[in-house]
């Protein structure tokens, strides 16, 4: 919580100086009304002259406009740096998501990570702004009415002021229980959430089983949970409200006992009495929503230790790293003893071999055999395990990511596409570069034909996560945007797969027939697109089984080669068909 406070509302001290100054003088000058009111009503009934009364009621009038101007201001010198804590916090958890390691979002949901940078940061703000602005507020109606009500008559005050500490004790009661049932409720919203995300981004496929009942009875198990929880939190607030509530109308009714006396024996004027009871109603409302602040404070520090869970994770270990070196040209890679395993299990076991410059290496190997690990190791996005990477003899793991990631274009086998432009998808990684760039990149990648048929060509949305397009259309517009990124490496994770043999011919002698290639790791089942590849490497349960050339693999019994004579024999029958 200090952690919290130091690093984000205590940036704004200014903001919340001035506002606490507003503050103070809006509960002095609440704290003067009541002793206005009692000298008006004392006046009258000593008969004062109308030049007196008169006065009296200016005065009451000019602290009513300062109290207007003092309370607006308080709360707009509060509420503002409130938003801004909001704004700061959205900022530092975006920048901070964008460093994190795949394992982060493999752990947790994007429905709950949603609701955690809405809903949780929401609670943090109203903390940082109701709640500083209540606190500080009960503190000084507190003080100033109790000093002023302790001028009027002391004995008068212990005995109204009696029935508080009971409701204080009552209020430490619920708040340990307040604070679990608020965590799990928020808990509970971003499970329904990431449920809500699920189901609307995978519409398509619900409808297809038909499984919208299914849909329906699994959300309102959600709700209904949801609803419980909130209905326990209902119960508590229901409780401490009613009860703090009516600590209020007990004073008042021991003030009309006792005060009433203290009139009768002349102890106490009714312009007194009346001073008192409106010390009273001064308090009920810190009084009565004390609750209230509580459930802030408790939902706050409850969304606190959520964002944390975000704030607190570890960074790609790289991202800290101060030495910074850019790739100025295609890099030779070398891959040493690497292993690497997401659990238990390892997905790879010692793999070692050498790219020189400007070669391509080609990947093989059954499905789950690793490749895609091996590429997005090599493409930096996985944190090393174990084993070494280098570029140009420099060992990635002593070097800054991003200076590297520069250099490095990736085309991953989940390929994704941002609901926008084709030409802004194309040119996703350099949106300032000309139009040349991109028209380059999409006809290398044999889309160039399919971007003219649109009606609105190069302008054409092709909404969310590339809804209007084929998979080898989403593919190919996906291999586009890497070949138009600035890069010296570049890793193409089984991109050819969803094309036919004729488009795969074609992409294969776009990519092989450059001046100036880059260092190249091609992914792929079909062998027919590793043939041109300068070496090849054979993965089967994450360990290299055999690497050379086209021609060597085939000459060797295993895997490749009986997958080599498979496809050789498809390709003829589908040409004989």
């Amino acid at each position: 919580m200090f952690i919290f406070i130091k690093h984000y509302p205590f940036r704004y001290w200014p903001w919340y100086l001035a506002g606490l100054t507003a503050l103070i003088l809006t509960t002095f000058v609440t704290t003067l009304i009541p002793i206005e009111i009692m000298h008006i009503i004392d006046s009258i009934n000593q008969k004062a002259t109308w030049l007196v009364l008169k006065l009296n009621v200016k005065k009451l009038i000019g602290l009513a406009l300062i109290l207007a101007v003092a309370r607006t201001l308080s709360r707009i010198l509060i509420f503002t740096p409130g938003r801004y804590v909001e704004y700061d916090l959205r900022k530092k958890i975006h920048s901070h998501l964008l460093t994190l390691s795949p394992q982060f979002f493999r752990n947790h949901t994007i429905g709950d990570t949603m609701s955690r940078m809405i809903n949780d940061i929401q609670a943090l703000r109203l903390m940082s702004a109701f709640g500083f602005l209540h606190i500080v507020n009960t503190t000084m109606i507190y003080s100033l009415v109790i000093y002023q009500m302790v001028k009027i008559h002391p004995v008068l005050t212990a005995w109204v002021l009696t029935p508080v500490p009971f409701a204080l004790l009552v209020i430490r009661l619920f708040v340990k229980r307040l604070y679990k049932i608020t965590k799990q409720s928020q808990q509970q919203l971003g499970q329904i959430t990431d449920f809500f995300v699920e189901s609307v981004a995978n519409m398509s496929i619900v409808k297809t089983f038909n499984a919208e009942d299914h849909i329906i009875k699994e959300m309102q198990k959600d709700n209904e949970r949801y609803r419980n929880t909130q209905i326990s939190l209902a119960r508590i607030r229901s409780t401490m409200f009613p009860f703090i509530a009516t600590i209020g109308s007990i004073g008042q009714i021991i003030l009309l006992y006792q005060g009433g006396q203290e009139i009768i024996q002349g102890a106490l004027t009714i312009g007194q009495l009346v001073a008192f009871s409106s010390y009273l109603a001064l308090l009920a409302w810190p009084t009565a929503a004390m609750s209230w602040i509580i459930n802030i404070i408790q939902r706050g520090l409850a969304s606190l230790e959520r964002i944390n869970d975000i704030l607190d994770t570890a960074s790609h270990p790289q991202y800290s790293l101060a030495q910074h070196y850019s790739l100025k040209s295609s890099p030779s890679i070398e891959v040493k003893n690497l292993s690497f395993s997401y659990t238990d299990n390892p997905i790879l076991s010692n793999i070692s071999f050498k790219i020189p410059a400007g070669k391509t290496l080609g990947i093989f190997g059954p499905t789950g055999s690793g490749k895609t690990t091996l590429a997005q190791l090599i493409a930096l996005n996985e944190p090393l395990q174990n084993g070494q990477i280098l570029f140009d003899g420099h060992d990635c793991t002593s070097l800054n990511v991003l200076s590297l990631r520069n250099g490095i274009a990736m085309v991953p086998q989940r390929r994704f596409l941002f609901s926008a432009p084709i030409l802004d998808n194309v040119l996703f990684s350099n949106p300032s570069a000309p139009f040349n760039i991109a028209e380059s990149a999409v006809q290398r990648a044999c889309v160039h034909q399919d971007i003219e048929l649109f009606p609105e060509s190069w302008k054409t949305m092709v909404g969310e996560k590339g809804i209007i397009l084929s998979g080898g259309q989403q593919h190919r517009l996906a291999m586009a945007r890497g070949y138009a990124s600035d890069h010296y490496v570049l890793i193409l994770d089984d991109v050819l797969s969803s094309v036919d043999h004729e488009t795969e011919t074609k992409m294969i002698h776009e990519l092989f027939n450059q001046k100036q290639r880059p260092t190249t790791i091609l992914v792929a089942h079909r062998i027919s697109a590793l043939k041109s590849c300068d070496h090849i490497i054979v993965i089967d349960q994450g360990r290299i089984i055999a690497q050379g050339s086209h021609d060597d693999l085939i000459a060797q019994e295993g895997i490749y080669q009986s997958t080599w004579q498979y496809q050789q024999l498809e390709v003829s029958l589908n040409e004989s068909i």
